[in-house]
């Protein structure tokens, strides 16, 4: 069974460097009074599949243990290797978790210390709810931006492959043409050297008429004067 070992430790690290600059993205966020929903999904989606990646990780370096596929000293490094990544992930998980509590908090000072007391649940409901709904807004137009960019990437793909079709089209027209005037050619050449060879073989008779009537005039020549 192959080694996975690199290509997992890469997988792993490529992941909690996501995760590090979603985190930092989502505090500047924060900072300019933007939205964090949909990051926050991102974020959430990328700490799970660290987890699992991880305890793939972790079965992996068992298995290798187990049935002695690395040397003991490699095993170890591996082991170590583990429990550095697992603290990473935690710190990660940590540092979310402090930032979400403390957007929280900050939004609750806000409301208390704005110089607006909050008597009224409903209204306080309300201003949720609107906050929601401006959420929700945002978050639908970076979806329909996203989609506009992938509808455009599907109509170029298009366009590129109608200019494939057609540019093949064009080079089997070429094809088959050229296979026409090839096979023109070759009965052009066939019947030229018919009549090549017809030539040939009346030439030969000619020179062999030509012969005797040199023969007989010669012949009737002596005749007359010997």
């Amino acid at each position: 069974m192959s080694d996975t070992y690199r290509g997992d430790i890469e997988r792993i690290q490529r992941l909690i460097q996501q995760l590090r600059s979603d985190i930092q993205k989502r505090e500047q966020k924060i900072n300019a009074n933007q939205p964090v929903g949909m990051i926050d999904g991102e974020i959430r989606g990328g700490i799970s599949k660290l987890d699992r990646e991880i305890e793939l990780l972790k079965s992996l370096i068992e298995r290798q243990s187990q049935n002695q596929e690395i040397l003991q000293k490699e095993g170890e490094t591996r082991k170590n290797k583990l429990l550095e990544l697992q603290n990473v992930a935690a710190e990660l998980k940590q540092s979310f978790d402090k930032s979400l509590k403390s957007q929280q908090d900050q939004l609750f000072n806000n409301r208390s210390n704005g110089g607006k007391q909050y008597k009224d649940t409903e209204a306080l409901q309300q201003m949720d709810n609107k906050q929601l709904h401006q959420n929700q807004k945002q978050l639908q137009k970076e979806q329909d931006q996203k989609l506009d960019v992938c509808i455009d990437q599907l109509d170029t793909l298009k366009v590129q492959g109608k200019n494939i079709g057609n540019t093949l089209d064009e080079q089997n027209r070429l094809l088959n043409q050229i296979d026409k005037d090839m096979d023109k050619t070759n009965k052009d050449m066939i019947n030229v050297n018919g009549k090549l060879k017809k030539f040939l073989q009346s030439s030969s008779y000619c020179c062999l008429y030509l012969f005797i009537a040199l023969e007989l005039v010669s012949l009737i020549l002596i005749i007359l004067f010997v």
